[in-house]
């Protein structure tokens, strides 16, 4: 939901707030401060993962059509005589399978690994103090504070479609140069030759965000009675939101020998996210100074983009929804 939506939501609970004032009993409710604690139940937020493209190795030609990022198989001057070359190149000892029958060329494309992926719901909490500042008929008006948090976690796992992430194995089957490697386009004696027609291997996925969600938001509000026990708020303001999030992911291939082979990458960062809020909340007396509450809450704000390796997870708060339950003290 947008901003401009954001407003016309302001505007319609408005709306239903002076129908309500205008029906209201003029009540007591005598106090002008109060504090509240509430559990805080969070929706629709969601992250989008993807996978930004590698980027190949500088003069990385290939003879496969494509690029890798973590070495190449090029033509030599024999044109690969019996399907073997001279001219490649890799970049760490863990591209070679045990037994040394493989070498392993990786590469990626622009692409989705997943997306609006929810932890609904999330849990957390909620601190509030409110201040009245003017009473108007039945309507009391005020400005309110809030601090809250909460824990937001997604673990996903997908095998991409070989136009995302390619894994190649390429024939090899002796111990190659110690790594990095790069050969030579002209072909000798004892030269160090690789196989040019690779194997194409399926690769699994597996990525894990978590954010920890705090922050604050401030605003006016305007309470509205209805009898001696029972009233209702609706509130709006500005939010700001800190996201401390964590995003890694592992790529997990087999290879033609049984070799297991791994990688991934993994960050983290923090970012403040400005945004807007409305609310509504009944409240219902339960003592003079004591009163059980439950609202709910929707927020507008920016999204996240936290990059590991060649991927991307982007975390998106722009129409979040929060419903709190507790209890508020009165003053």
């Amino acid at each position: 939901m947008s901003y401009k939506a954001l407003t016309s939501l302001v505007t319609a609970v408005a709306a239903l707030v002076a129908g309500l004032a205008a029906n209201a009993q003029d009540t007591p409710w005598p106090d002008r401060n109060r504090i509240g604690l509430s559990y805080r139940m969070g929706f629709n937020v969601s992250v989008n993962f993807q996978s930004l493209g590698s980027a190949p190795l500088a003069n990385n030609p290939s003879v496969t059509g494509r690029s890798y990022d973590n070495g190449f198989v090029g033509t030599d001057d024999t044109g690969n005589a019996g399907g073997l070359t001279s001219y490649w190149g890799y970049q760490n000892a863990g591209q070679v399978t045990d037994g040394d029958e493989f070498l392993l060329l990786r590469g990626s494309d622009p692409g989705v690994l997943g997306s609006n992926l929810e932890d609904s719901p999330f849990h957390g909490f909620e601190l509030s103090y409110a201040r009245e500042l003017l009473r108007y008929r039945h309507v009391r008006l005020g400005i309110e504070a809030a601090f809250n948090a909460a824990s937001f976690s997604v673990d996903h796992e997908t095998t991409p479609a070989a136009g995302v992430l390619v894994m190649d194995a390429f024939p090899l089957g002796y111990s190659p140069p110690e790594a990095p490697f790069t050969g030579t386009p002209n072909a000798g004696p004892f030269t160090p030759l690789l196989g040019t027609t690779p194997v194409g291997l399926p690769v699994t996925v597996a990525s894990r965000y978590e954010a920890f969600l705090s922050g604050i938001h401030l605003g006016p509000y305007v309470d509205v009675p209805l009898g001696k026990w029972v009233q209702f708020t609706v509130s709006g303001g500005v939010a700001l939101t800190r996201v401390d999030a964590e995003y890694a992911y592992t790529e997990t291939c087999v290879a033609p020998d049984g070799t297991i082979a791994t990688g991934g990458a993994q960050a983290s960062d923090t970012s403040w996210e400005l945004g807007g809020y409305v609310g509504l909340t009944g409240w219902l007396r339960l003592q003079d100074h004591v009163s059980l509450f439950t609202g709910v809450q929707y927020r507008a704000s920016g999204s996240f983009t936290l990059t590991a390796g060649d991927r991307q997870a982007e975390l998106d708060l722009g129409s979040s929804v929060y419903w709190t339950v507790g209890l508020g003290l009165s003053f």
